[in-house]
């Protein structure tokens, strides 16, 4: 029973909402021909009612307002410029005085490389990071016979990568040396990197593509199309960013290689797209001279050929991070 002490308005609107809250109920608990036999109770009895062809479309406006009032609207995100979205990850990050201070960086910790797929086994050991302008060294020393250690680092001219045993590279620096513009870039390390390409877009002059918010990995994050101005071929960049911190915590780079032509249609059958999947996460941010910096950095690597899949991942901690450290020049480049 109503309230005697509600106004006529909020009488109505209380009646309304019952109204509502049942018809929602019965259309959860319900089948179409019984909702529709409860939105004309009223003026037709259920078991006797015969639907017409005008009855049904009568009934449909209501069956498609229920679904539009109970159905979830997916969430749209912050409408802006991409140069917007990169001017507040950049605000995030740091003030233009604390940013501009940095030279070079430093990190230093620990690493663990695990396989997921294709095979078994983890290795741990340390871990270096560092950079130097658009330079840059990750360095992952395991002191395994089959797994020696994994080293990537570039001049800003050219890109090194190391071998895990004589002769042999790893799926992930062979994948970063097919394409090295991801390194070139800056995009491989995220804000870790003083060579992170949002730092200079005038320099850099990608091509950005806002899309708002996208659900990736159960979360909601605003996705930014990054394409470099040359190279990288077909790998697809995507670059995420937190809604509401504006922190960078992830980028994928998505390639697909299609199956080339076998010399009879049988051959051609058997051949298979290889796929391949590079992944970056980035968490557990941190104060460091007045930059906020992730402590966390995950790199995730998903191979599928026609002989197999691969999936490796590399989790790295950094407790220490030092800025403007002496670094010598030569270590950026692996011999």
């Amino acid at each position: 029973m109503l309230s005697c002490g509600m106004g006529e308005g909020q009488a109505i609107e209380a009646c309304l909402s019952l109204l509502v809250g049942a018809l929602y109920r019965r259309f959860r608990e319900a089948s179409p021909i019984s909702l529709l036999c409860t939105l004309q109770r009223s003026t037709i009895g259920c078991k006797r009612m015969i639907p017409t062809k005008i009855s049904v479309y009568w009934r449909l406006p209501a069956v498609v307002l229920l679904l539009a009032m109970f159905t979830p609207v997916a969430a749209k995100g912050p409408k802006m410029k991409p140069e917007e979205l990169v001017a507040r990850h950049l605000a995030a990050l740091g003030s233009p005085e604390s940013r501009s201070v940095v030279q070079s960086r430093g990190a230093r910790g620990t690493a663990r490389m695990e396989v997921l797929r294709g095979g078994s086994g983890f290795l741990e050991g340390p871990v270096v990071f560092a950079s130097q302008g658009r330079k840059l060294l990750l360095s992952m020393q395991f002191n395994n016979l089959n797994y020696s250690a994994e080293q990537v680092s570039c001049d800003e001219e050219n890109v090194y990568v190391g071998n895990i045993a004589p002769g042999v590279r790893s799926q992930l620096a062979e994948f970063l040396y097919q394409y090295d513009e991801l390194v070139k870039e800056g995009l491989f390390g995220g804000v870790l990197s003083t060579a992170w390409p949002l730092l200079d877009l005038e320099g850099r002059k990608p091509k950005l593509n806002y899309r708002e918010l996208k659900k990736v990995n159960d979360r909601e994050l605003l996705e930014l199309q990054y394409r470099i101005r040359k190279g990288a071929g077909d790998v697809k960049i995507r670059l995420y960013f937190d809604p509401e911190s504006f922190r960078h915590i992830g980028t994928t780079y998505k390639l697909r290689i299609s199956a080339p032509m076998g010399r009879t249609s049988e051959e051609s059958a058997r051949q298979s797209d290889e796929r391949y999947t590079l992944e970056e996460w980035f968490s557990d941010f941190r104060p460091f001279d007045d930059l906020d910096l992730p402590t966390q950095w995950t790199v995730r690597l998903t191979v599928e050929t026609g002989f197999g899949t691969f999936m490796g991942k590399w989790d790295m901690t950094f407790p220490q991070i030092t800025h403007n450290p002496a670094i010598d020049p030569q270590i950026f480049v692996l011999h």
